[in-house]
């Protein structure tokens, strides 16, 4: 390696660093405009070459496609929490594309832990009723695609499932992931009031900020509802997820 290349390579690490400092989350468009004219902010493909050196020595860890980030640990989810019903769907519609998750999970973020849970049940449109006619009769309380009308209807408790039918594509074999559920609860405590939107707030900041989730699938999730980023990262995003 010669000076130059030595000299660039310090040079990224330093400014790797730094980041790590001010933020937990930054994505590879922050990096080359803290970079500024230098040669390597022009070189994007050594970049990327120095940037996965720097994630296999873990001065920074991989956030998703284009991002990185300072916390080491990566968020997951308790699968427990919802196994009974999982399973039971899994044995009985091994074919319809579906996931389950639960507001049990993510108790561990929670400032004022809750109490009773809600499990809910996404699957492929057109598969609700079957769905729900199967969990009634094995004893669960079950509302379909309930609107923010309905949320007096139902109440949480250990038996507690809704079944929302959604369109957009999703791979069955590797949901629930921790960004579905934070989307998907940001979405339905908006129709149900499951929680205090405060809380919401609150438990979603410090679950990005204390352990690493791809913000790239993040982002990809959130979609149209790019604008309650701030709901997920806090009232000021800037800190946390740097510039894209």
């Amino acid at each position: 390696m010669n000076d130059a290349t030595a000299n660039m390579k310090a040079s990224l690490f330093s400014h790797l660093e730094a980041f790590a400092v001010l933020r937990p989350y930054f994505s590879f468009s922050a990096v080359r405009l803290a970079l500024g004219k230098t040669p390597l902010a022009a070189k994007p493909s050594l970049l990327r070459e120095y940037l996965s050196e720097a994630m296999a020595k873990e001065v920074v860890h991989d956030a998703g496609r284009g991002w990185y980030s300072s916390l080491e640990k990566p968020a997951a989810l308790d699968a427990e929490a919802t196994a009974p019903l999982r399973v039971a769907l899994a044995k009985r519609f091994p074919f319809l594309p579906h996931y389950v998750w639960s507001t049990r999970q993510v108790n561990p973020w929670m400032h004022h832990l809750l109490g009773k849970f809600v499990q809910f049940v996404q699957v492929e449109s057109g598969g609700e009723d079957d769905v729900a006619a199967f969990l009634r009769k094995e004893g669960w309380n079950v509302i379909v695609n309930p609107t923010a009308k309905r949320a007096k209807d139902f109440a949480p408790g250990e038996r507690s499932v809704v079944i929302r039918g959604i369109r957009r594509p999703f791979d069955p074999a590797t949901e629930p992931r921790v960004e579905t559920v934070l989307v998907d609860l940001m979405l339905e405590n908006a129709r149900l009031r499951l929680m205090d939107e405060g809380e919401r707030h609150e438990m979603s900041r410090k679950l990005v900020t204390t352990h690493r989730v791809e913000m790239a699938r993040l982002l990809a999730r959130l979609g149209k509802h790019h604008l309650d980023l701030t709901g997920l990262a806090g009232t000021n995003p800037e800190p946390i997820i740097g510039e894209k």
